[in-house]
């Protein structure tokens, strides 16, 4: 009995707060205006209505060491689509480094840097967004100043998975179950 009550009492809490990352699934993404590395603007979640989205966003320079593992394994899948059954997904794919507060000095030098640094067909993947940046913590649950999160859109906008840190294989099998 004693259990079963521990257990009633733990459901009832992971419905009052859900876990971290199950917490916005199946909400629409905010809006964010940022802007590519070419300096077009950009407007998310419209830019990525129509099919798939995957954006990985770091807010601090420890966040985005960590979204960079991230960056090749989809560039190779998405992007480039190098594997032998990767040219039947059409996923948009859009990586985000945000500046906000004390970051936001360093956007303009941190945007020519990696502009310089990243391969062209890669380039109109990177949105800069600068701003305040509560709202998208509150909203997408983002906790950890220091760690990336990666959302997948459904072809609407809306959250249909979400996950944080760096890449691993079975983050990025969970990715594509739901995509297929």
């Amino acid at each position: 009995m004693k259990k079963l009550l521990i257990l009633l009492c733990i459901a009832g809490l992971s419905v009052l707060f859900p876990l971290s990352g199950e917490a916005q699934v199946g909400k629409m993404f905010p809006a964010l205006v940022g802007e590519t590395l070419d300096g077009t603007p950009i407007t998310m979640p419209d830019k990525a209505k129509g099919k798939y989205t995957l954006i990985g966003m770091a807010h601090s320079s420890d966040a985005e060491q960590d979204l960079q593992t991230w960056m090749d394994p989809i560039y190779q899948k998405y992007i480039a689509k190098t594997g032998l059954l990767d040219a039947a997904e059409d996923v948009n794919v859009y990586f985000i480094p945000m500046f906000s507060g004390s970051s936001m000095p360093f956007y303009d030098k941190s945007k020519k840097q990696m502009k310089e640094t990243t391969q062209k067909d890669l380039q109109s993947h990177v949105i800069f967004y600068k701003g305040e940046i509560t709202t998208y913590k509150t909203v997408l649950s983002i906790e950890k100043k220091d760690t990336p999160y990666i959302f997948l859109l459904d072809a609407t906008g809306k959250i249909v998975y979400t996950t944080s840190g760096n890449w691993t294989e079975a983050k990025m099998d969970q990715i594509d179950e739901k995509i297929q």
